[in-house]
């Protein structure tokens, strides 16, 4: 009877673990990609989507609808148009959102024109400058998106689109309004990412490359070992696994040697630590791009505060007030007032609309006759203030008397100055 055929352990162990290995190191490979790629695009989607919102929103509608008709003229010199006021104080604040957010290109747009696009607004300096009135092609979708941004007023993401002039991007497009509030344009903000998919393609690579010989090499050294162990670390792996692909579960507890249930429990303080720790850093991350957006805003607004002195004359002083105290949505009507100090400035007539210009949904108007001391609220709602610390109430179109002597008014911690005039 011929002997039978027998096999080492070792060779047993790596002719069965060997395969599993690798196909394990791929798999890993895959999801550790999968999800560090994803983790990626929404960092790039957050902050092409704040930066495309805070641009439209930051842009003067007047100017911008100037600038489209110089655009869409052949006529003009585009060269000369950019070194007008209307182009610099538009296109400066979109170059510090640019530089300050890391973004390849940040720019205004239109429908139309001899191809898809015609471009107002850029940001970018240097080669990769367009001029204004510059055309350009786009992909379909989007194309598709642009319009859907202009007929519902939504931001478009897309996906990452290889373009033939641009190279491999990822676009965000937001609404742009005109000075009769309907939507006239899109701003775009782009981030080239053919170079971080590169790069991060790479680092993986080697990653896997480097964890599976660490693995061959530990199987290799620990073969008697492993047989006693094989089943708690499989466990161990597939926990390590779901904690990758995102999930934090307590690993299994399973019958194991101590080396392998302090492994285990040191999975469960790393998942708890990877828990947290995200958690942190998305509320982390949403408090700054609130941080950054309001300080970008109130650098815009300057000095004005919650009071903007709308018209000063000897008839008349005309202020604005914010309702509420300093936050995003008063510094963004307090920005919308002194745009609309300087239009009065220059047509005076419409000082008999105020009203109707006013933003009384977030403030109201306090009209003084210096003449009569007759202080008149244009509100929509009743206000409060303070002459001399005695309070002074006022319903919506009301008129009230100030006392002889009194310049300034208090609001909520706010100094409303009457003027010199005010004065006996």
């Amino acid at each position: 009877m011929p002997p039978e055929k027998t096999i080492g352990i070792q060779s047993l162990l790596l002719r069965t673990f060997l395969p599993i290995v690798v196909v394990v190191a791929i798999l890993l490979a895959a999801i550790v990609y999968n999800a560090l790629y994803a983790i990626t695009l929404k960092g790039f989607d957050d902050r092409l989507i704040a930066a495309s919102a805070l641009t439209g929103a930051l842009i003067d509608p007047a100017d911008h609808d100037r600038l489209i008709r110089a655009a869409t003229d052949s006529k003009n010199d585009a060269e000369k148009v950019e070194r007008e006021p209307p182009y610099r104080r538009n296109v400066e604040p979109m170059q510090r959102i640019r530089d300050r957010l890391g973004l390849t290109y940040i720019y205004t747009q239109i429908a139309g024109g001899p191809e898809d696009v015609l471009y107002v607004l850029d940001g970018t300096q240097g080669d990769d400058h367009t001029l204004i009135g510059s055309p350009d092609s786009l992909p379909a979708e989007t194309v598709a998106g642009l319009r859907r941004v202009q007929q519902s007023g939504s931001i478009h993401i897309s996906p990452v689109e290889y373009q033939e002039q641009w190279g491999l991007l990822k676009t965000a497009a937001a609404p742009v309004y005109g000075a009769d509030g309907r939507i006239t344009g899109t701003a775009g903000a782009d981030v080239n990412v053919s170079v971080i998919q590169i790069a991060t393609q790479n680092a993986l690579f080697q990653s896997a490359m480097i964890g599976l010989a660490s693995i061959l090499v530990c199987l290799f050294v620990t073969l008697q070992i492993v047989r006693r162990v094989a089943r708690p670390i499989e466990r161990l792996t597939q926990d390590a696994l779901g904690i990758a692909a995102g999930e934090h579960s307590p690993p299994t507890a399973i019958r194991s040697p101590r080396e392998a249930r302090a492994l285990r429990d040191a999975l469960d303080r790393l998942n708890g630590h990877v828990a947290n720790a995200h958690h942190d850093a998305m509320i982390a991350a949403d408090r700054h791009r609130l941080a950054e957006s309001e300080r970008l805003l109130r650098d815009e607004v300057g000095d004005a505060g919650g009071v903007v002195l709308l018209a000063d004359s000897p008839a008349r002083r005309l202020i604005w007030i914010a309702a509420d105290g300093p936050d995003l949505t008063s510094a963004l009507a307090a920005r919308a007032m002194l745009r609309l100090r300087d239009r009065l400035a220059a047509q005076p007539h419409l000082l008999d609309h105020v009203e109707a210009l006013a933003d009384l949904d977030h403030g109201a108007c306090l009209s003084f006759d210096p003449a009569t001391r007759l202080l008149r609220l244009i509100a929509n709602s009743p206000l409060t203030v303070e002459a001399n610390g005695n309070a002074i109430s006022l319903a919506p179109d009301e008129a009230a008397t100030i006392p002889a002597g009194v310049a300034r008014l208090r609001h909520d911690n706010v100094t409303i100055e009457l003027g010199s005039e005010a004065l006996p």
